[in-house]
């Protein structure tokens, strides 16, 4: 079967599930949480398939509350002679021989969050699972009562025996399109029986619930009209703040507020010149301009200079979520969960866009993954595998910004070339800089500065190799010391007096920072280096 161009997520894992119960596949395993939807592809399938046979295949369902059920006339039902034949065997071992050796007519059957049943370990005979291996292995030798009859295990976390692994065909169900979402937009508009004025903007909504399950977008609509009344544009307001704790539920994602914007920076002239030709990179109209879509910003350097608070502004300038990814959360302790983590998490990252997807401090998260793998089992190899895959292969609007320390300590792999879009490094400010970030911090912290006859420029002479999260510190401690001696205002004496009594990190890591600038400088072959602190000034607010 060729592969139509520009075909959608959804219809992409829709063909490969054709082609798998079409094939004959004995096991497939599909990864989602959606069984509804999942469902009615399998019934797709079924019913495609069956235009190329004689009979079509029964759709059987079993799950640890209802047991078997097949489906017949549009309805699911146990009315079924086999099926109380089947239901009445008590262990999963019989009940998996009855459907392999005596059950005669072709069927799929859907085993819904309940993999670990199959994978008991009995003392009396084989377990499930081992029956099914053998299922797959033999089929091909034996006469029709072993040919098309299909098991497919799914749900959101699967891990089955190890042993079965090979005889698989895995697949993942991805989030609902926008397409998906606008029937159940429909649906729902139809069942809460709103008028025709209390409802509207269609697109709009929908592009608010994107990264929802059909279940939650179905929920966040409901809930909507249940504040408002209504389900138009006024609603994404409430349907974005479900989606918010949704998305923070996630052990691995967090919505970040991004109230920060750039004229909080201090500094960092070529990041943002860069970021203002990009401010509309990822509307419609850039599309329909055919400009190549952003992928990303690696943000390295010294500890303290704005890497962080960057990110924050990035979201803010560009009017985007901001979603950071901690990638450390998803390891797990399943064999095969912190894959499955990492990639569900991505998919959500895919479903929310356009949004920034802030990896903070990566070469933490992936330490040991360029290492041979015997600490953790290879894990962290997967999981930078998972990662690089995801950003190569990556198309939707998810602008990623991480940031490191220091880039000896990242794999080659991720500062190749067209990983990012470009990689900048953040140095120590320059003394205009420092200027500049006294001034954001003294407005922040002491509006009536001006009147006390304070020189940022004197101050920023003093500060020399300080960084911005040190000129933060300095300005704080000084604020804390005119409190504490009659709610006064802060003196230039202070400061004088606060800059004296800190020791800046540039004199207790002067080799680790230089250590930084030589691994920055040292992948100028392979990406356009921006170094700050040669041009325009590096450092930043905090980092």
């Amino acid at each position: 079967m060729s592969i139509p161009s520009g075909e959608s997520q959804q219809e992409r894992f829709q063909r490969q599930l054709n082609n798998a119960i079409c094939a004959g596949s004995t096991l497939l395993s599909i990864r989602t949480a959606e069984w509804q939807r999942l469902e009615a592809s399998i019934s797709k399938a079924i019913s495609l398939e069956s235009e190329n046979h004689d009979h079509e295949r029964l759709f059987l369902q079993w799950n640890e509350q209802r047991d078997w059920r097949v489906w017949k006339s549009g309805n699911w039902t146990r009315d079924d002679e086999d099926l109380k034949r089947l239901n009445n065997y008590e262990t999963t071992v019989e009940q998996i021989l009855f459907l392999r050796d005596e059950f005669q007519f072709p069927f799929v059957a859907m085993i819904d969050d309940h993999h670990p049943e199959f994978n008991k370990v009995s003392a009396e005979g084989p377990t499930a699972m081992r029956l099914l291996r053998d299922l797959a292995r033999i089929k091909r030798d034996k006469p029709l009562e072993y040919a098309r009859k299909t098991f497919v295990f799914t749900g959101e976390f699967i891990n089955l025996a190890k042993e079965i692994n090979h005889e698989l065909v895995s697949l993942e169900m991805p989030l609902p399109d926008t397409e998906i979402l606008s029937l159940t937009y429909r649906k729902v508009v139809g069942e809460k029986n709103l008028k025709s004025s209390h409802y509207d903007d269609e697109k709009e909504v929908v592009k608010a619930a994107l990264g929802l399950t059909v279940m939650e977008a179905e929920t966040a609509f409901s809930h909507a009209i249940a504040e408002t009344g209504r389900l138009d544009a006024s609603s994404c307001r409430s349907i974005m703040d479900m989606k918010k704790e949704i998305i923070r539920q996630s052990s691995a994602l967090e919505y970040i507020e991004a109230p920060e914007s750039m004229s909080n920076v201090g500094g960092l002239g070529n990041l943002k010149r860069w970021l203002e030709k990009r401010h509309n990179a990822l509307s419609d109209e850039a599309k329909q301009r055919g400009l190549p879509r952003p992928k990303g910003v690696l943000l390295t350097g010294v500890p303290g200079c704005g890497k962080s608070l960057s990110a924050k502004a990035i979201a803010s300038q560009w009017s985007l979520p901001l979603i950071r990814f901690d990638v450390g959360a998803v390891f797990g302790g399943i064999v095969g969960e912190s894959e499955g983590n990492i990639r569900n998490a991505l998919r959500v990252a895919e479903a929310a866009s356009p949004c920034i997807l802030w990896i903070d401090e990566i070469e933490k998260a992936l330490a040991g993954s360029g290492g041979s793998g015997d600490l953790d089992s290879g894990v962290g190899q997967r999981v930078f595998g998972e990662i690089l895959r995801w950003m190569n292969d990556n198309v939707s609007e998810v602008f990623v910004v991480a940031t490191a320390n220091n880039l000896s300590n990242l794999p080659p792999e991720l500062k190749r070339k067209g990983r990012f879009d470009e990689i900048f490094f953040v140095d120590l400010p320059s003394e205009s800089s420092r200027s500049n970030i006294f001034e954001i911090h003294l407005n922040l912290n002491e509006p009536s500065w001006g009147e006390q006859e304070i020189d940022v420029r004197e101050l920023a002479r003093l500060t020399k190799q300080w960084t911005g999260a040190e000129i933060e510190a300095c300005i704080q401690d000084s604020v804390f010391t005119a409190f504490s001696d009659g709610n006064r205002d802060v003196t230039m004496n202070d400061l004088r007096e606060s800059i004296r009594s800190i020791t800046p990190q540039a004199q207790s890591m002067k080799e680790d920072i230089e250590a930084m600038r030589s691994a920055a400088a040292a992948i100028g072959q392979f990406a356009e280096l921006r170094n700050e602190s040669s041009n325009n000034g590096g450092g930043n607010v905090y980092g």
